[in-house]
C-alpha cells in the first residue's frame, strides 16, 4: 500500500513542479528575526545622552571594559608610588643607622645565608666592630672595580673571629693591579689581633654562581661570591662583608659608592601608567562624544 509523506516546505503547482519559495520564504523569516533581535539587543546597550550641545554615544559594554582599564592602570601607578615611598623609608633607616654607635659583630643575627631581601635591607649600613685575626693565607680580589677613573681590584681578606672562629669577609678598599702579567696585586699581610669598626653590606647576585680565575692566592672573582668563597676556603662564612672604615688595620682606598636607594625609576613608572590611563579616558571622549563635529562647526567660516 502506498503512502505519500509529506514533503515540509515544498509544494507541487499545477504543472507538477516543486515549488521551494516556502522554504526561502522561512529561512528569510528566521534572518530577519535574528537580525532584528540584535538589532534590539545593540538599541538597549547603546544611550544617547544630550548636554546642552553636547552628544555622548555610550556602549554600556564599552563603557565597562573602558572602566576596568582605566582603574587598573590606575591602580598600578598608586603601586609603584607605594614601591617608592617603602624605598625612601629604607633610605632613611640606612642614614639613621650610619650615626648609630657601632654593635658587636657577635650580636648580629642571622648568622646563615641567604637572606631575605627584608633581612638584607635591616642589616645593610649597620656599623659593627669585630675582633679577630686576619687570615693572611687566602683573600680574593674582584675584577673591574674603578677608583677615581682607574682600573683596579678591590681586595677581600678573610677575618677570623675571636672567641665564636667564624670566618667572615673583609672589602679592605680598592687596590692597583701589579705589575706581573696576571696584574693581580700586592698583598701585604696584616699580623696580629685586631679591632675592626665597618659597616655591613650584603653582595647580590646569584650565590654560588660567580667565575673564579686563577690557580694559587689570591683568586679572581667577577663578583663577590661568599658561597664561592666559602667553598674555596673550605670554611663556614658568615652572610655579610665587613667594609672598613677609615683608618683602620688593613684597610685601602675606600671606594664604595655611598648606598642609596633609587626611587626615580618607580616614579617614572607610576607617569607611565597614569599617562596610559588618560590617554585611554581622552581616546573614549573623543570617539563618544561630537567633540571633534562642534570643534568644524566652530572653526567653520559663515556663509
Amino acid at each position: 500500500m502506498n503512502q505519500r509523506f509529506p514533503r515540509i516546505g515544498i509544494t507541487e503547482n499545477n504543472n507538477n513542479k516543486a515549488d521551494f519559495s516556502r522554504p526561502a520564504l522561512w529561512l528569510r523569516g528566521m534572518r530577519e528575526g535574528r537580525i532584528g533581535e540584535a538589532a534590539g539587543d545593540r538599541a538597549r546597550m547603546n544611550t544617547v545622552l544630550q548636554i546642552g550641545k553636547w552628544q555622548f554615544r555610550i556602549n554600556w559594554l564599552i563603557a565597562c571594559c573602558i572602566l576596568m582599564t582605566v582603574a587598573l592602570l590606575v591602580n598600578l601607578g598608586l603601586w609603584q608610588l607605594g614601591r617608592a615611598q617603602e624605598k625612601r623609608e629604607l633610605q632613611q633607616a640606612m642614614q639613621a643607622r650610619q650615626e648609630v654607635p657601632p654593635v658587636a659583630l657577635a650580636s648580629v643575627l642571622p648568622r646563615q645565608g641567604p637572606l631575605t631581601q627584608e633581612q638584607a635591607g635591616q642589616l645593610e649600613n649597620l656599623g659593627v666592630s669585630a675582633t679577630g685575626r686576619y687570615w693572611n693565607e687566602a683573600s680574593f680580589v674582584i675584577a673591574f672595580q674603578f677608583f677615581q677613573g682607574a682600573p683596579g681590584y678591590e681586595l677581600i681578606t678573610p677575618f677570623e673571629l675571636e672567641n665564636s672562629g667564624e670566618f667572615v669577609l673583609v672589602s679592605r678598599g680598592w687596590v692597583t693591579p701589579g705589575p706581573g702579567a696576571d696584574g693581580m696585586p700586592y698583598i701585604p699581610a696584616v699580623e696580629g689581633l685586631q679591632t675592626l669598626r665597618a659597616q655591613l653590606h650584603i653582595p647580590q647576585g646569584n650565590p654560588g654562581a660567580s667565575p673564579v680565575e686563577g690557580e694559587n692566592w689570591p683568586l679572581r672573582f667577577r663578583y663577590l661570591d661568599i658561597t664561592k668563597a666559602s667553598s674555596l676556603m673550605q670554611r663556614p662564612l658568615l652572610p655579610w662583608v665587613l667594609r672598613l672604615a677609615p683608618d683602620q688595620a688593613g684597610v685601602f682606598a675606600r671606594h664604595w659608592p655611598a648606598v642609596t636607594v633609587n626611587t626615580r625609576m618607580h616614579i617614572q613608572y607610576a607617569l607611565q601608567w597614569f599617562g596610559m590611563a588618560l590617554l585611554v579616558l581622552l581616546v573614549s571622549f573623543f570617539m563618544s562624544s561630537n567633540f571633534l563635529a562642534l570643534r568644524r562647526q566652530a572653526h567653520r567660516p559663515p556663509p
